[in-house]
């Protein structure tokens, strides 16, 4: 297996000195899709409650969630019950296999949350993990509690991906962002190491500036993050298997559903507010100023003193809290 690089304190859930992480453990689970490693709360123990179950993105790992969960933490009500996975092919799970869907990613979601003795489950999905998020609500409708999505591979980019030439105009910066993704798996080992170069070069982070929309207000282990954790096989086979996925199969989720995107995130459409509003009526939406695909981690503007994601993490954490609080009063009584 690999190891989870260590880039900054901000990212290093090891850290002592890190409250908001202390006593969380590595645990590893078998799954379909092989061994999978969550990262869990010390009071992620009691089968009777609810997991909140944190599922990364394409270029991500577990930790791009240590600002979200710093953030709760600070605000004095922190998540609870947190299972936060390093998804097949990313982090320090195994890789993903070439065959593997959509479907099969999300029960990987599932598997570690029963083996951890949960029977219901909170997700918080970015990305990649938004729509593994949507998907495994549609598969597990009475184990799923709530859905908050940020910046979910919805229908737009679903499009790009499975017609990268034809759709290019509508969200130019995936397409690029695909074939990039191909070129560096096609160079094996080589890729990794083209990434690592750019980065050195201080060349990584003006590449990855669509990705942001106040690049110069990051903290610099932002950075170093992404240049561990791109992952282009794993890249490629996933958007392959989001391809194949049918998205209308997400009109049958029934519980609570947020949907998170930044105003400039280039990655989704925003014809995807429409799609979503008619396919999940019941679905709230929210568009985040200041932000661009990585709404949870950036800064909510240029020059503030806060840590890296604190203001907008805070707001990330404070819309699952009101999510969570309204689907107690939801109409059904499970999801």
């Amino acid at each position: 297996m690999n190891t989870i690089p260590i880039s900054s304190t901000r990212y290093n859930a090891g850290d002592p000195s890190d409250p908001a992480t202390l006593g969380f453990s590595r645990v590893v689970v078998p799954s379909a899709l092989g061994n999978v490693v969550a990262h869990v709360a010390p009071t992620a123990v009691s089968p009777a409650e609810t997991a909140t179950l944190l599922l990364h993105g394409a270029a991500g790992s577990w930790t791009t969630w240590l600002p979200l969960i710093r953030a709760a933490h600070a605000s004095g009500d922190p998540l609870h019950n947190v299972v936060a996975l390093d998804l097949p092919g990313w982090g320090e799970s195994g890789r993903l296999p070439r065959e593997a869907s959509v479907e099969d990613m999300a029960d990987v979601a599932s598997t570690v949350a029963r083996a951890l003795g949960f029977t219901s489950w909170s997700i918080i999905g970015h990305s990649l993990g938004g729509h593994l998020a949507l998907t495994l609500a549609a598969r597990e409708p009475e184990r799923t509690v709530s859905v908050t999505a940020i910046s979910a591979t919805g229908p737009g980019a679903l499009a790009v991906l499975r017609h990268p030439l034809r759709d290019f105009d509508s969200l130019p910066w995936l397409a690029g962002m695909l074939g990039a993704m191909r070129f560096l798996t096609a160079l094996g080992s080589a890729g990794g190491a083209l990434i690592r170069t750019l980065h050195r070069l201080a060349l990584l982070s003006p590449l990855s500036s669509p990705l942001f929309s106040q690049l110069k207000s990051l903290d610099a282990s932002v950075i170093d993050s992404l240049a561990s954790e791109i992952r282009p096989q794993a890249f490629v086979r996933a958007a392959e298997a989001a391809a194949r996925y049918d998205e209308r199969e997400w009109s049958s989720i029934r519980c609570p559903v947020m949907l998170v995107r930044g105003k400039r995130d280039v990655f989704v459409s925003p014809d995807d507010d429409a799609w979503f509003a008619s396919m999940l009526p019941h679905a709230k939406q929210r568009v985040t100023a200041g932000a661009g695909h990585f709404a949870h981690i950036e800064r909510a503007g240029r020059g503030a003193r806060s840590r890296p994601a604190e203001l907008i993490a805070a707001e990330a954490v404070a819309l699952f809290k009101a999510q969570e609080s309204e689907r107690k009063s939801f109409s059904s009584s499970s999801c």
